[in-house]
């Protein structure tokens, strides 16, 4: 095409239509842009299919009409840098091999819909890296329309736009695919960044890199709508630092990294998390949802971010075997951090330092292959409002909340975590304003950890199944649950179905047990478990059965003996006026402390320990004592009613006399009779003669086999029996007698002694 056909069809505001076979020099195009840039019709250039031969070189020019071309090829990329004009359009081109635009001042569009886009081109804003377009520190007042626009790339980069400025909204969208990395590092897009239904693939495994961009808008990286293409993206996708003061939508995007390792340039960081989605320090205004069926082949770093809210939702997956899945580690989130039913995770969730001003919701996730065990860590996380893990599915590993502090609830309710090697469920040293939850078919096989914990709520394990396979390098015990230390203030709720084979509640402070004592485990640690109160385990209000035998059979299945648990027990029982059951619970410990200790170790005191327990109950019986010593008195007046015992009983009056039970044996000087006295009664014959009965006519205390029992037997006691009536021990069997007495007396001291000692016993105790 000749100039002044050009420069006339220019000059009228016309269209220039080769009808593509025509052409046009590019030194043509730009003394019409140049030298006769005053004769232009204000409505600017305007060429249709036509053959842009040569390089179009408008580098630094200031042009002041638009420049548009639709359907047109070019032999060269064409070279805008440094320029500046009010819009540039490049539409529907067939071959463009390129556009170099450092610096560009575009204020308007620039649009480059529908191009095939190709080239490698080295400029001075980088001194490594080729790319096919190049709008490094250009400024876009209006919008970067790429819509189903091309790049195949023969160098490293498709677009590399470093430190772009656009006043609008930059769209890649619908068939918008690109061979290499899209690079807007530093940009600032004032609108709406448009990823709808773009491909973008990048060979040294970075794809889209937008470090440090600012987005005053929204980010969408969404299926195309109308024919329903997905964003599809083969590389890293890196938002370092990045701003973004609207949402962030991700719906059905396939992320697929293609290394295992991100590679961090010499003036990048040197992180190897983010595989697929690198967005450490990233800044969302609004809410960052991840939705429909989206699939990150790799991890996603967002540690350090801040978010409103993040939303995953439908059947996205997260797949970084081994490797951190998702890193949101000291992120703060403004709302809640959601994960809806359906969301698969192989890999670790990695929630270390996290804060979150809501709800971090795990309900219906399914987890699996852990990073070295861990499938999430929570370790110090911050939680305003409730741990939910309802439903929630975890194999291999752990789900750890260390330190953490979770000002709502924790519900595990149906959640099924299996990790038989460790902690299913670690809540160590965690604070919690609400209950925790392991209810409605929820189910652990490893231990759950709640050593330290401080819950305000409950510790309700209603329906839940416990089982742990065996010891463990971090379970030597081999506990279904270890609470060791714990504080519940709202009660412990142990209606589980099933556990086993242990639980260690060592220290343990709640005001409320409700339990059933039969449905313990075989063996349990209870060994300063506090509490004040019993209640129904199904917390439904239903009378408490206060079984003391039931509960003393309970304790019985402590792994090792500790007298702790039975006084507590105890008082708890007395407390609510169960004063009889109380001391059976304490009598109780005493025969579980004699069976503790071998009987070959300590005979003397096993055979104490048991006599005592026998005879007056360790304490707690006294009136045991009072039916021995009846027993005794019994055995003593009936022995003493006996010729054996009764023919040796001898007592001797003041003038030697010797007299035996049934009279006077010896008489050494009998009674004189008193002479009569003038103003006396005359004396009777009786007097005059005494008769030898059996007490001498009252010179000493007759025999009395019961009097003489309780003299012998109950001390502190004088009937005159005992320091009247011996037993000879040169009559036959006297010997014999005398040490019956002996020892009946010692009996009798001893058993008073036990009695007046164990009235003192109930009331320290009390």
């Amino acid at each position: 095409m000749p100039y002044r056909e050009l420069l006339r069809a220019c000059r009228s505001g016309g269209t220039v239509d080769g009808g593509g076979r025509r052409g046009v020099d590019a030194d043509a195009i730009r003394r019409c842009c140049t030298a006769d840039a005053a004769r232009v019709d204000p409505r600017g250039l305007h060429l249709r299919h036509l053959r842009v031969r040569g390089t179009l070189d408008l580098a630094g020019t200031e042009i002041g009409f638009p420049v548009r071309f639709h359907g047109c090829t070019f032999d060269a990329a064409p070279v805008l840098e440094n320029a500046r004009l009010p819009a540039l359009t490049i539409t529907d081109s067939p071959a463009l091999p390129g556009l170099l635009a450092n610096g560009v001042q575009i204020r308007g569009d620039l649009d480059l819909s529908r191009s095939a886009v190709s080239g490698a081109h080295r400029t001075s804003a980088s001194t490594s890296k080729r790319s096919a377009i190049w709008l490094c520190e250009s400024q876009i007042g209006g919008r970067l329309l790429c819509v189903d626009t091309t790049i195949v790339a023969g160098g490293e980069r498709a677009i590399q736009a470093d430190r772009m400025r656009v006043g609008g909204t930059v769209r890649l969208l619908r068939g918008f695919t690109a061979t290499a990395e899209v690079r807007m590092i530093g940009a600032r897009i004032d609108g709406t960044l448009d990823l709808t239904g773009a491909t973008l693939g990048g060979p040294g495994g970075l794809a889209l890199d937008l470090g440090e961009v600012e987005v005053g808008g929204s980010l969408f990286l969404i299926p195309e709508p109308v024919t329903g293409r997905p964003p599809a993206i083969t590389g890293r996708i890196d938002l370092g630092n990045g701003r973004i003061g609207g949402q962030m939508l991700v719906r059905d995007a396939i992320v697929t990294a293609l290394s295992p390792v991100p590679v961090a340039g010499p003036y990048g960081p040197n992180r190897t998390v983010g595989t697929a989605v690198n967005a450490p320090r990233l800044s969302v205004g609004g809410d960052l949802a991840l939705q429909g069926a989206c699939r990150f082949e790799g991890g996603v770093d967002l540690a350090l971010s801040d978010l409103g809210s993040l939303t995953v939702e439908g059947s996205c997956r997260f797949d970084a075997p081994d490797r951190r899945a998702l890193d949101l580690t000291n992120a703060e989130l403004r709302s809640n951090l959601t994960m809806s039913p359906g969301v698969t995770v192989r890999g670790e969730l990695r929630f270390t330092g996290m804060r979150v001003h809501g709800n971090l919701s795990l309900r219906g996730v399914r987890l699996s292959r852990p990073r070295g065990g861990s499938l999430v860590s929570g370790s110090g996380a911050a939680i305003d409002g409730d741990l939910r893990l309802e439903q929630m599915s975890a194999t291999g590993g752990y789900v750890r909340f260390r330190n953490a502090v979770i000002k709502g609830a924790v519900d595990a309710g149906g959640a099924v975590l299996d990790n038989p090697g460790g902690p299913s469920l670690s809540l160590h040293q965690c604070l919690i304003g609400g209950s925790v939850r392991l209810v409605d078919g929820f189910r652990s096989t490893g231990y759950v950890l709640l050593n330290r914990s401080t819950v305000d709520g409950r510790l309700d394990c209603r329906g839940g199944v416990f089982h742990c396979p065996g010891p463990s390098m971090r379970n030597p015990a081999g506990h279904a649950i270890e609470a060791i230390s714990a504080t519940v203030r709202g009660g412990l709720y142990l209606g589980w179905a099933e556990v086993s084979p242990s639980v260690d509640l060592t220290n343990v402070s709640t005001p409320i047990l409700a339990d059933d004592p039969d449905h313990w485990p075989q063996r349990f640690v209870v060994s300063g478990l506090t509490y004040d109160r019993f209640e129904h385990p199904g917390g439904t209000g239903t009378p408490i059965d206060w079984d003391s035998a039931k509960r003393g059979r309970w304790l019985l299945g402590q792994a090792a003996y500790d007298s702790g648990p039975y006084e507590q027990l105890a008082a708890v029982f007395r407390r609510h006026g169960y004063t009889a059951d109380a001391e059976e619970i304490l009598i109780d410990q005493r025969h579980a402390a004699r069976r503790a200790v071998p009987a070959r170790t300590r005979p003397l005191r096993y055979v104490l320990d048991l006599a005592y327990g026998l005879t007056v109950g360790y304490g707690f019986r006294p009136s045991r004592v009072l039916w021995l010593l009846m027993a005794l008195l019994i055995a003593v007046t009936v022995s003493l009613h006996q010729s054996v015992a009764r023919d040796t009983m001898r007592a001797t009056d003041e003038r030697g006399n010797v007299y035996a039970a049934d009279g006077r044996l010896v008489t050494v000087d009998a009674a004189p009779v008193p002479a009569p006295q003038p103003t006396a009664e005359p004396v009777s014959e009786s007097a005059r003669h005494p008769r030898a009965d059996a007490c001498g006519e009252g010179q000493v205390r007759c025999f009395s086999p019961a009097l003489y029992a309780i003299d012998t037997v109950v001390p502190l006691i004088s009937l005159g029996q005992r320091s009247t009536w011996y037993a000879n021990a040169r009559t036959p069997h006297g010997g014999a007698v005398e040490w019956w007495l002996h020892i009946a007396t010692l009996a009798g001291w001893l058993l008073s002694t036990i009695f007046l000692l164990s009235l003192a016993r109930p009331s320290r105790s009390g």
